[in-house]
């Protein structure tokens, strides 16, 4: 796809924004309907400043959402009053900007230009022209807007952070061109792996950064792991110049308002979650996890287990192994991919014929690779045990394990 079909691509969003603001003043209005009433029921619907939105679009100006209904309260009036003047509707438009020049005085001297050129000056001041992304700074405006949304309706989103793995080799080993080649075709495998509501960006150099709106943590590794399976099997079979160029990418994730309270923090989180995915080997995911233990942990890292999950499924695999222990939880290692949320039944052994049965939810999860390039998952466990203390057998066995270690 050239440059400029990826910047329309990635701005999509945006233009069905842009559309569907338009149609409220081009629909014919029914008797008694009026404009304002139809931005008033798209902001509680959608839950976005239509009136700021509709009113920057037509006029560039900038202001809060209940300025801009005031002055669509205005508008309205203005309206009636020229019609009964003139004896016809001179339309909104018109009668917009004659309000905002003689009677509001808002606007002094506009420029009158065709909305189609106008978006596109306005889209090419927040792309980044080599990937046909969003540019940081739109990304930076979008993300403070984002949050500021979850926090005023109780809303949920989650960050993804995205980085080429060895990109430095790439260059130097293939050459500039060959390094933008592969940006390029990272940026458009983003354009088409995200919804119309997410924001994708070139973050800065080969890093990427995507916005998802009301969405979990476990919902945007999903998304993540889409997209880096995607990267994977496209660049192996990649020529550049006639020659096989490999790229791999690692991702990081991190959600408001679980993991950061402000834009900063959570880019902050999401990058740290992204540099364990480095640590763990590259071409990974990673969910940001904060460690928030109140009892000490023990460690029997030579405990085999068993995992029974939810609707019988069975687990019984070499790799699988506790590694350490508390009154409050487990942390154990496994081959199968769990979901955070779901309910894990963990088998400890004890002796001949006797195990220790503990169910946890699982409350963190944190893939990584073994020597053999096989993928496990470190996964937390809170223990549930309803109302009732930890089961004896538990303490006893904290008590046996802590004096084995000591």
């Amino acid at each position: 796809m050239p440059p400029d079909g990826m910047r329309m691509a990635a701005a999509k969003g945006s233009e069905r924004s842009t559309d569907k603001l338009l149609k409220l003043l081009d629909e014919p209005l029914p008797k008694g309907e009026t404009i304002l009433a139809r931005l008033d029921a798209t902001q509680a619907a959608t839950g976005q400043p239509a009136h700021a939105n509709l009113l920057r679009l037509l006029t560039h100006l900038g202001c809060t959402n209940d300025a801009a209904r005031q002055v669509w309260s205005a508008f309205e009036l203005h309206r009636a009053t020229l019609e009964r003047r003139l004896g016809r509707d001179v339309g909104p438009r018109v009668a917009l900007f004659d309000y905002l020049l003689n009677v509001d005085r808002r606007l002094s001297n506009p420029k009158i230009i065709e909305l189609s050129e106008f978006e596109r000056t306005e889209k090419s001041a927040v792309t980044d022209h080599l990937t046909g992304l969003f540019n940081r700074g739109h990304f930076d405006d979008c993300l403070r807007k984002e949050i500021n949304r979850c926090r005023r309706y109780g809303q949920t989103a989650s960050l993804l952070m995205l980085d080429l793995d060895d990109f430095k080799s790439i260059n130097d080993q293939y050459g500039h061109v060959a390094g933008d080649s592969v940006l390029r075709d990272v940026g458009r495998l983003l354009v088409q792996r995200v919804r119309d509501i997410d924001v994708a960006a070139r973050y800065g150099g080969e890093e990427f950064s995507i916005i998802l709106p009301e969405t979990r943590r476990m919902s945007a590794y999903v998304v993540a792991e889409r997209i880096r399976s995607e990267v994977e099997r496209f660049f192996k079979r990649k020529i550049i110049n006639g020659r096989e160029v490999r790229a791999t990418l690692s991702g990081g994730i991190a959600a408001f308002p679980e993991d950061a309270e402000d834009p900063e923090a959570l880019v902050i989180r999401a990058d740290e979650a992204l540099y364990r995915a480095k640590h763990a080997g590259k071409n990974l995911v990673s969910i940001f996890y904060l460690e928030k233990r109140k009892a000490s942990r023990i460690n029997i890292e030579s405990h085999g287990i068993r995992v029974q999950l939810e609707g019988g499924r069975t687990e019984a695999s070499a790799a699988g192994r506790a590694l350490n222990i508390s009154e409050g939880g487990i942390l154990i290692e496994t081959s199968r991919k769990l979901e955070l949320g779901e309910n894990v039944e963990v088998k400890l052994p004890l002796g001949p014929g006797q195990e220790l049965s503990l169910v946890g939810e699982v409350v963190r999860l944190e893939p990584r690779q073994n020597g053999r390039k096989r993928v496990l998952y470190d996964a937390g466990l809170k223990f549930r045990f309803g109302r009732r203390a930890s089961p004896p057998q538990l303490s006893r066995f904290l008590r046996e394990s802590a004096a084995v270690g000591a």
